[in-house]
């Protein structure tokens, strides 16, 4: 790994609080970065003041703070940093989202060994806004650490979809540039699109570790947009700029999916908020009403699982792939919770 550079650019909005402790885990990483570029996107909280901290407190590590002039969003952000980075490897750090002691180490360990690999990712833990931990499936290509071919990472694009997320991957710089960075037009699949895109060209590395997290909150990026043209925007570009790359029914399969899984998501949440808002102009609630609850509620999950089951009739030929793919997310899932290795 000597001589091998890593440009950390991380991308705050309105984040002050929690800051601090997401630049002492990026310092505190046993292989340490290069450059630590933090993005400042037109904060109206203290966050300037804690940068400005930061920077002082830690002298010797090449901490650069920029400031857009106004909100223009992680992906402006994303893109400034990637243009301002000069280290052979980057990473892209969201202030809220965390990662833990020997990522960086074991990335770029991996990523020394296998130097035409375009990127390394694994996988990251789900948690709350108040600190604990969500137990997801996770997506595992596989059960140790390696290198995946274009050949291979289509065949396993084809069972899992990507499970190469924004903030569990650390990217060839040149790679990145190449493909333009993150484009903007994808929204929160900008990220998605970009592993995909990457790992056809050049193929990936992966470390079967859990050593990043992504945290839940309603007021992140990829919680607040929802346009379900991005897909199809996404879905074009896969069989037209980048056909020789994407196979067509591969293409037009990830659209409907997608699609499909976003949509019954955002019911979801407006079931959600139609329950809580009703029970918000109740605050004592005698018998009736609490029956009145539980049985909307069941109404709603019932239309939920008709809505499901609808979906999946409609996905015709890719239902096999779809009910495959969880079953086998839930396998290894199950394996890791009973089976945890030593």
């Amino acid at each position: 790994m000597n001589g091998l550079r890593l440009s950390v650019v991380m991308a705050n909005y309105n984040h002050g609080r929690i800051l601090g402790q997401a630049v002492k885990e990026i310092l505190s990483q046993s292989f340490s970065p290069y450059e630590v570029i933090i993005i400042d996107d037109g904060s109206t909280d203290d966050s300037i003041k804690v940068i400005e901290r930061i920077a002082r407190e830690n002298p010797n590590a090449n901490i650069k703070f920029l400031r857009n002039n106004q909100n223009q969003g992680a992906v402006y952000s994303f893109n400034r940093g990637l243009r301002e980075a000069s280290g052979q490897y980057i990473y892209f750090a969201a202030a809220d989202d965390t990662v833990f002691p020997g990522f960086f180490e074991n990335s770029m360990r991996l990523l020394a060994k296998y130097p035409n690999a375009g990127l390394c990712s694994l996988m990251m833990k789900t948690i709350c806004a108040d600190g604990t931990n969500v137990r997801m499936p996770l997506k595992n290509p596989s059960p140790v650490e390696c290198y995946l071919n274009p050949v291979e990472c289509l065949r396993l694009l084809r069972q899992y979809d990507s499970w190469m997320g924004g903030n569990s991957c650390i990217y060839r710089r040149d790679v990145v540039l190449e493909c333009g960075g993150y484009l903007p037009e994808l929204g929160p699949t900008c990220d998605i699109f970009l592993g995909m895109l990457v790992a056809l060209k050049y193929g990936v590395c992966f470390i079967p570790k859990q050593l990043a997290g992504f945290r839940l909150s309603p007021d992140s990026y990829s919680a607040t947009f929802l346009d379900l043209k991005v897909y199809s925007y996404t879905a074009n570009l896969m069989k037209t700029t980048y056909a020789d790359l994407f196979p067509v029914d591969y293409a037009n399969s990830w659209e409907r999916r997608m699609m499909y899984r976003d949509t019954i998501s955002a019911i979801k949440q407006l079931y959600k908020r139609q329950i809580n808002m009703m029970e918000d102009v109740l605050s004592q609630k005698n018998s009736v009403d609490k029956f009145f609850f539980l049985s909307m509620k069941l109404g709603m999950h019932m239309q939920l699982m008709f809505l499901i089951f609808y979906f999946l009739l409609r996905l015709g030929p890719d239902l096999r792939i779809v009910l495959q793919r969880g079953l086998l997310i839930k396998i290894r899932y199950l394996k890791a919770r009973f089976c945890p290795q030593n």
